[in-house]
């Protein structure tokens, strides 16, 4: 629930991007998020979209925001607009604009399409400038002049550092024989823009029928590893897969190194949920290296 205080400053930040009085009319709760609050807040012209924590929260906004802003100035999917992010008393708050779900729907040429065009956003390096979250977790960005390197100590060996003593020791072992085998496994391509978290709760359908995509967590990276996300929860057609290979073919074999990039999230997942998430990396893992 907003507090009287918060929706007053609501209103008064809102009021200053519209350049007229308005007023909050209503607002609802909208489910679906583990992390923050998040609402519809009616105002007297239109609706505004607002994720709301404690200050503790501030510097995770931050990253968001510069997240949705790459992915904004890519052209390929509908991004929502950032119009402030900012922090009021204890409130964190990052105020975007509404954009209606059409329920129900899908359109798989849509979102190849548009995939297809985030990726062909390169850079000379695979990372960013600066780090962000996956989750609530840090995520590390520091930059790596090729693939293997970058997957290698900024996404897998840093998770593993954060799991502590979660992870068996064999099972940290076996993900030392798997980086040995890394450089004869994954492909080198030129780095790609990357969602970073694209699972089927990260993305929808407007009332136009475009694809939208929220909550990234963005870098420059190989293009399976979105893929790969995409295929660890489901929620995303055949279709979306037969449709991105016409449009930007993948090095052979890509469906069996899926499994490979799997292990980061599930790493996360670990980190983020607990121990239950161990079984599925031992059974990528026990495919690739010898487990004691």
């Amino acid at each position: 629930m907003l507090h009287s205080d918060f929706i007053k400053h609501l209103e008064k930040e809102i009021s200053q991007i519209e350049g007229k009085t308005v007023k909050l009319r209503a607002y609802e709760r909208i489910e679906g998020g583990d992390i923050n609050q998040t609402y519809r807040l009616a105002m007297t012209d239109k609706d505004y979209f607002i994720k709301v924590n404690d200050s503790s929260y501030a510097d995770m906004f931050e990253k968001e925001a510069k997240g949705l802003a790459l992915l904004q100035q890519s052209q390929a999917f509908k991004i929502p607009k950032v119009f402030k992010r900012a922090v009021f008393n204890n409130y964190a708050y990052l105020l975007m604009a509404y954009i209606e779900p059409l329920i129900e729907t899908e359109n798989p040429d849509n979102f190849a399409r548009n995939l297809a065009k985030l990726h062909n956003n390169t850079a000379q390096n695979f990372g960013l400038e600066f780090d962000n979250y996956i989750g609530t977790l840090p995520q590390k960005n520091h930059f790596e002049t090729n693939w293997v390197d970058f997957y290698r100590i900024q996404r897998l060996q840093f998770q593993l550092q954060l799991s502590g003593n979660s992870i068996p020791v064999y099972v940290h072992k076996a993900f030392e024989s798997l980086f040995h085998k890394l450089p004869e496994l994954l492909p080198e391509e030129k780095p790609a823009l990357l969602h970073g978290d694209l699972w089927h709760g990260n993305y929808f359908y407007n009332l136009k029928g475009q694809a939208v995509l929220v909550d990234p967590a963005v870098y420059y990276g190989h293009r399976e590893m979105d893929l790969a996300m995409m295929s660890l929860f489901g929620g995303f057609s055949p279709q979306i897969y037969e449709r991105y290979q016409e449009v930007f073919p993948l090095e052979k074999d890509w469906e069996k190194r899926l499994k490979i990039y799997q292990l980061y999230p599930l790493l996360v997942h670990v980190n983020l949920f607990g121990v239950s998430y161990l079984e599925s990396i031992k059974h990528i893992l026990k495919y690739y290296v010898k487990m004691s």
